[in-house]
């Protein structure tokens, strides 16, 4: 009997991937390894209705257990993916068992970044359902929240902290927000309208150091925190496939049809690199 093909990864990419196996025929075994324990749910909510609902936020699910026995596939929750031998074509996992594989699928997503100066262990991120569990907790009225970058997530996070009461900073290096995402124009509005429901916004600002209780900026000010969150993007997680000695370039570099360099295993979401057809680049 032919070795499964297993799914590294219980995100998006790695959700899509089992139904659409199923729904282009095939009938193999599949195995989807997710290192959370939970089943693949979608995570956008997670900077907004997840921290705005009331009561415990359940997770908007991508493939609930319903969807996983209709698909017939054996999902390993709750267990972290170590190494893959290439030669022997199986992985090692995090509680000692071992899992062979006809084909593997690399969707280990993307990591948030962490800030690099002193202090920065201080401050948060925000990557899966219990990140969010936790600043539900911290988002109580009158605290203060500070955030470092001015991208989609800081923004979110900052909006959705205002509405729970803090008193919110947003701390940005670039000259505005948004410096990537938009033209300058939308920028402006999207800073308006926080400002409008009270976020101080300090554009143009550079950071010194963090302590666990305050924000030392660059020019010398401080801002008092409760809480620091760091959203100033993520970077592939590619640890996995580099340790594996897959090539590696701004993610794991794949080819046309997200074939990685070993012929037997792929990658897609937001781990995986291709060529951009218009740019000629990844």
């Amino acid at each position: 009997m032919n070795a499964p093909i297993v799914i590294i990864g219980a995100g998006m990419a790695g959700a899509r991937a089992c139904i659409n196996l199923r729904a282009n025929g095939y009938n193999g075994e599949i195995i989807l390894i997710g290192e959370e324990a939970l089943l693949p749910y979608d995570r956008p909510p997670l900077s907004k209705s997840s921290i705005m609902e009331e009561g415990e936020p359940a997770p908007i699910w991508l493939m609930d257990e319903m969807i996983v026995r209709e698909l017939k596939v054996a999902a390993r929750v709750g267990v972290q993916a170590m190494a893959v031998n290439r030669a022997d074509k199986r992985v090692s996992l995090s509680d000692g068992t071992t899992q062979a594989y006809s084909k593997l699928l690399l969707a280990t997503g993307a990591k948030p970044r962490k800030l690099t100066l002193p202090g920065g262990e201080h401050a948060l991120t925000l990557r899966n359902h219990e990140d969010t569990l936790e600043l539900r907790k911290r988002f109580q009225p009158g605290k203060n929240i500070v955030i470092i970058g001015g991208g989609f997530i800081g923004l979110e996070l900052a909006s959705s902290a205002a509405k729970k009461g803090c008193k919110v900073t947003l701390v940005e290096a670039q000259p505005r927000i948004l410096m990537r995402g938009v033209p300058g124009a939308i920028s402006k509005i999207v800073h308006d309208e926080h400002v409008r429901h009270g976020v101080a916004m300090l554009v143009g600002t550079g950071l010194s150091h963090l302590a666990a209780d305050a924000v030392h900026l660059a020019d010398g000010r401080v801002l008092p925190a409760d809480t620091i969150i760091a959203g100033i993007g993520a970077a592939p997680d590619v640890k996995l496939a580099q340790e594996a000695g897959l090539a590696i370039e701004n993610g794991i570099a794949c080819d046309d049809h997200m074939q990685t360099s070993d012929p037997d295993i792929y990658a897609a979401g937001d781990c995986a690199s291709w060529i951009n057809p218009r740019y000629g680049r990844r």
